[in-house]
């Protein structure tokens, strides 16, 4: 008896599932019959660039409040210096910017944060820069058909904006450029997150302290 009633009821589903009825009542050719839940499949929500006559000029895609920033993104009050040959605010990032976390950190968090400098800086650094800091010279894979990138344990030539050999680069001056790119590096601030690129910082100042010591 019981099989039986599991039988019809099957029967029943299967040919409600079939059926050309909308849950509004309406029959249509292409109408899939009726659907469990229908504001699960069809949103009631605007589309991001769909009419919405709820704003006097009809969009729906909005500009973001004023004053306020993207979940996640954090300001950079240092300008670019394009055009400006002092390099000011290339060389006042170095003097005042200084990774925070840091001053928190027991010796175990500082592993971890070198660990991920070190898997960072091979994704985004080590083709031109070398998985050493040597410049490329020896196993950069972009600098094989281009110029040499710069090293960052060179201690003899200094640099045209710091006045400074790479070794002495300051956390903040490898933080501004970065950010900006220089040169035939392009501007990495929208690969890497504020705390990636400390870590990628972390990581070449360990490569600079080596190379001192």
């Amino acid at each position: 008896m019981k099989f039986r009633y599991v039988v019809i009821l099957g029967f029943l589903l299967f040919v409600t599932s079939c059926g050309d009825s909308a849950s509004d009542g309406i029959k249509t050719s292409k109408d899939p019959g009726y659907e469990y839940m229908p504001d699960m499949y069809h949103s009631h929500a605007y589309e991001t660039y769909s009419p919405n006559p709820n704003f006097s000029d009809s969009m729906s895609a909005r500009l973001p409040v004023k004053g306020t920033i993207p979940r996640g993104f954090y300001p950079f009050e240092y300008d670019d210096d394009f055009g400006d040959i002092t390099y000011s605010n290339f060389n006042r990032a170095g003097a005042e910017m200084k990774d925070e976390r840091l001053s928190t950190m027991d010796d175990y968090q500082k592993q971890k944060y070198s660990a991920d400098g070190k898997q960072l800086y091979g994704m985004f650094c080590a083709h031109c820069h070398g998985k050493n800091g040597d410049g490329g010279q020896a196993d950069g894979t972009i600098v094989e058909y281009f110029t040499n990138a710069p090293s960052f344990i060179d201690s003899l030539a200094p640099r045209i904006r710091s006045g400074k050999p790479m070794i002495d680069m300051l956390p903040g001056h490898i933080y501004h450029t970065i950010f900006y790119g220089y040169e035939s590096m392009g501007p990495h601030a929208s690969l890497v997150t504020e705390e990636e690129r400390w870590k990628i910082i972390y990581y070449i100042t360990e490569l600079q302290n080596k190379e001192r010591n």
